[in-house]
């Protein structure tokens, strides 16, 4: 596999300026974070948070909070500065093994690039767009024998498409490769349909990892966590430094595993977003794939080009595919009902010019 492109979503500020935007005109759905901020109380923690003492090492107190909302001893959890991080430390463990990282694909590019920066082999399954792009175990459990894989990451759900098994099906595929290191990338899990799969445990070969930036709208913070056995935790942790997580990303974990009730909340009103605005997207005769994330794939002529057009007309930023290689597709995020008359009248606009 080439190493694949840095691009990510997000509407950077000289493209604004390029098209004469303010920033308070944009409506970002490029991203995939809680439109509505962090819980007031999260936002208060953040704000009182110490600035002239060290953090705690190894964010002691936040993997306590972390481990009892997950039913977990805290040997189980490691904090990180966002869940990116911890995907380029989990990769890190497969250095010097023989045989590749298996990836299923198309997916979140940053343990492909992680994985080229360490000097790990790659090996990609990649889904079909006649199926939704869907992951196929019994294919991928073949593709692990036949390649000797060292290790595997699974995005559930998928980042772009939305698509998602049920957590225990996915068990049983780590069980059935118990020398193999799974990377389960749950990032957007809380905020999915399959939520309730959160509580599903895994063997001691997976590692779980996780983000708070989401459903608490914490980008700026950076912060989310890892779940597995605590040998692999400890692994995991050997291959960081100290103090990667700030006082204020702590205190905000803290916070934030007190706010269960809001994450629902937020759930369920991006939920009705994504299948309002994707009903709309089908009624203009577009092609859309099927999710239980917050956002959807929308199958367009050029995505670079409708991206552009909507941006610079429209002040509405959407996700162009091209980085995950699919140049004929954008993913869009869930909005609200005033947000999604302004998409539809752009689309509208947009799509047959």
């Amino acid at each position: 596999m080439s190493e694949p492109s840095r691009v990510h979503g997000g509407v950077s500020p000289q493209e604004l300026l390029a098209w004469g935007h303010a920033p308070s005109a944009l409506l970002d759905l490029s991203v995939n974070v809680n439109p509505w901020g962090p819980h007031p109380e999260v936002a208060r923690a953040v704000q009182q948070a110490a600035l002239g003492t060290y953090p705690q090492p190894w964010a002691a107190d936040a993997c306590s909070a972390l481990a009892q909302l997950c039913d977990v001893d805290r040997g189980h959890i490691s904090v990180g500065h966002g869940s990116t991080e911890l995907l380029w430390a989990a990769v890190s463990l497969l250095r010097g093994a023989a045989g590749p990282l298996v990836i299923a694909g198309p997916t979140f590019s940053e343990p492909q690039l992680a994985a080229h920066a360490h000097g790990v082999p790659l090996w990609e399954q990649r889904g079909r767009q006649e199926d939704g792009f869907a992951l196929d175990l019994a294919a991928l459990s073949h593709t692990l024998e036949e390649q000797a894989a060292s290790g595997v990451y699974l995005c559930q759900p998928n980042n772009p498409d939305g698509s998602a098994l049920p957590a225990l099906r996915v068990r049983e595929l780590c069980a059935a490769h118990p020398t193999r290191l799974f990377i389960l990338d749950q990032a957007f899990l809380a905020l999915s349909e399959r939520h309730a799969d959160r509580a599903v445990r895994f063997p001691d070969n997976v590692l779980v990892v996780r983000s708070l930036t989401k459903e608490h709208a914490l980008p700026g913070l950076r912060v989310g966590y890892a779940l597995g056995a605590p040998d692999l935790i400890a692994r995991l942790n050997a291959r960081r430094p100290s103090w990667m997580v700030s006082n204020l990303a702590q205190a905000a974990v803290i916070a934030a595993c007190r706010q269960d009730a809001y994450v629902a909340e937020v759930r369920d009103k991006l939920r009705a977003g994504r299948a309002a605005l994707s009903s709309a997207c089908r009624t203009l005769g577009l092609t859309v794939i099927d999710s239980v994330a917050p956002y959807f794939l929308l199958r367009v002529p050029d995505a670079d080009a409708l991206r552009e057009r909507l941006l610079a007309r429209h002040a509405i930023g959407v996700r162009s595919c091209r980085s995950f290689g699919l140049p004929g597709y954008v993913r869009i995020a869930g909005c609200g009902p005033a947000e999604r008359e302004r998409v539809v009248a752009a689309l509208r606009s947009e799509v047959s010019t």
